[in-house]
Parts: C-alpha cells; sequence; structure tokens
C-alpha cells in the first residue's frame, strides 16, 4: 500500500522487510523467468507475493520462489500482510491513540488532538480518528489555534487511506511509519536472559527514562507523558542500567479488541526477547488478545527483529506539520 523512499542504490527503492507481502514491478528482459516474459512483448510486469530474501537478485514467493534482480526493479510496494479494511484501521489507530494520549487532548471535527509538553511525536500530534474527519480550511484553523495556544507545532498523523489523498498539505517530518501487529499466542520470542529477570514497574524510573531519551530528558515531563494511557501501562526493564527497556499498555479498539501496544529497545536481541515475553504476558493476563507496535520504515534492525517475532505489516501512516 505504500511505495519506499531510495534505499539501495542499484535499485533506487528501499527493500521491504524478509516476510513482507510486496508487488515488484520490473523490467522484463534476459534475466527475467521465462514464464513472466510470455509473447505479449511488454517491457514491464508486476508480481506479488511474499519476500523470501531481500540481497540481489530478490527473492518472492510466487507459487515457489522467483528471483528478480535488483537492476530490473522500477518500483515496490509493500501490502497490510492480510487484506485490511479502512475500519480496521481506524479501529487500531484509536487503540494506539489511547495508547499515547499525552496529558491532554480534545476533539475537533473528527480529529483526536494531544498535547503532552512536546515530548514524543505520537503525545503531540492530531490523528483523524473518526469516519468524515474534516480536512477543510476551518477545520486546519481550529487545529493549529489548539496546538499554538500550547506553544506547539501542529502536526497531524496521516493513516493510509483514511483520508482523500493530497487533501491536507503540509511539511513531512521524520520517516514513514509501519504499524505492524500480530495475535498474542502467536509471537515467538528466544530469550538468551530468563524472563524472571526482568522487571515490571507501574511507573518509569528515573534510569528507565534516561535510558530511553538519553541523559538531558526532562524526569517531570518524561513521566507524565510516558506514564499516560488510557488503559494499565507497564514498564520493562533487565539490569541497573538499565541493558533492555520495554513499555506495555493495553488498550480497546473501537470495535472492542483489546491490543497489547509495544515497545522494546535492547542491543541485544536475547534481552529483547525477554522484555517482550514478560510484556507479552503482562497484556494476556489483562485480557489483551493482539499486540501492536509502531517501527520507523527506514529501521531495518527493529523492522527485522519484530517481523520474527511474528509481526506483519498491518498499514502504515506519516506525520505532516501545517
Amino acid at each position: 500500500m505504500t511505495t519506499h523512499p531510495s534505499d539501495d542504490p542499484a535499485s533506487g527503492h528501499r527493500i521491504p522487510f524478509v516476510g513482507d507481502r510486496v508487488v515488484i514491478r520490473y523490467r522484463l528482459g534476459d534475466a527475467t523467468p521465462a514464464d513472466w516474459r510470455g509473447g505479449s512483448g511488454a517491457a514491464l510486469s508486476d508480481v506479488t507475493g511474499v519476500l523470501l530474501d531481500d540481497g540481489d537478485p530478490l527473492v518472492v514467493d510466487r507459487d515457489g520462489p522467483q528471483p528478480i534482480p535488483r537492476t530490473a526493479v522500477t518500483s515496490i510496494r509493500v501490502l497490510s500482510r492480510v487484506t485490511v479494511r479502512n475500519s480496521q484501521i481506524r479501529n487500531l489507530e484509536a487503540a494506539a491513540a489511547a495508547a499515547w494520549p499525552g496529558t491532554e487532548s480534545g476533539m475537533i471535527d473528527g480529529w483526536l488532538l494531544r498535547a503532552g509538553h512536546g515530548f514524543t511525536r505520537r503525545a503531540n500530534s492530531a490523528v483523524p480518528l473518526e469516519f468524515g474527519a474534516g480536512t477543510d480550511a476551518a477545520t486546519m484553523s481550529a487545529l493549529r489555534s489548539w496546538y499554538a495556544e500550547r506553544n506547539l507545532p501542529t502536526v497531524v498523523a496521516i493513516p493510509e487511506r483514511l483520508l482523500p489523498a493530497g487533501q491536507i498539505v503540509g511539511q513531512p517530518v521524520g520517516d514513514e511509519m509501519q504499524l505492524l501487529v500480530g495475535d498474542l499466542d502467536g509471537i515467538r520470542m528466544e530469550p538468551t536472559t530468563p524472563t524472571e529477570q526482568v522487571r515490571l514497574d507501574d511507573s518509569p524510573s528515573p534510569a528507565w527514562l534516561h535510558a530511553y531519551r538519553g541523559p538531558d530528558v526532562d524526569l517531570s515531563v518524561a513521566t507524565a507523558v510516558v506514564g499516560a494511557s488510557e488503559g494499565p501501562v507497564v514498564f520493562a526493564s533487565i539490569g541497573d542500567g538499565p541493558d533492555a527497556i520495554g513499555r506495555g499498555t493495553v488498550t480497546e479498539g473501537t470495535d472492542g479488541t483489546r491490543w497489547l501496544g509495544l515497545s522494546v529497545s535492547s542491543p541485544t536481541p536475547g534481552q529483547a526477547d525477554a522484555v517482550m515475553a514478560a510484556l507479552v504476558a503482562w497484556g494476556v493476563d489483562r485480557g489483551g488478545q493482539r499486540a501492536h507496535v509502531q517501527v520507523r520504515a527506514g529501521n531495518r534492525i527493529a523492522g527485522t527483529w519484530y517481523r520474527a517475532a511474528g509481526f506483519g505489516l498491518h498499514h502504515t501512516s506519516r506525520y505532516l506539520a501545517l
């Protein structure tokens, strides 16, 4: 559902993650499998399948592995793991917004506005949660006024397909975001650190916050923002440093699905797996059914790790500064 910006100098396109369902448009030529070329004389064709290998050639599962040289690729679109309706995007966005509501919020013409003293983009942006959310000049002016009153820039989150293309003009802020989801009973982890070593707290410690945002973090503001949620919230850590951290919170989508919102940070995959396992067990105990995580599209390490754990792309979103 999205075409990524350039990431690979050879092909000119960002390569998706192994396990993603993709549509690849490619130039026909001698390097292309013969059964794809046919006798139409067409110069381009498409193939839809699951990416098995992100090397060169790319390998796509289309009734078996099919290689595509990167130099033949003209565009790549990443699709949701399964077919996703607009209503399902809206349901998940509601649960995700409830997991990061900021310290103050309000509704204007179908938009949920969140403010959190400027700490984190998610807690200081507006998202169109209601069907038919306004995109007219009056609505945008009202959004700007709300944020101006709080001395904050007006940043809006634009989940794919929820608004007509081109209705809102703004400056892109940061990388495209991917919303990944997985069933809690299908998440796979291989912790090298015993989960018993994972500490779970109801509020973040100063050490947790320093690991999350660095030595100069405003502890008072950060505690208020990361501790805010419309459901139960927990903070995981390993070690005194701490060496690995995570945050989990269980909130509901508009369809009643209970979602475990996750974020995990660790330089060691085994410790990250232990934090994930502890958070998943905590979420299940609180009625969680599915999990979601927001990852930058360009973060190859996190994107690969979450997919290996059993997460798949649900939809993408981007931030715009008005």
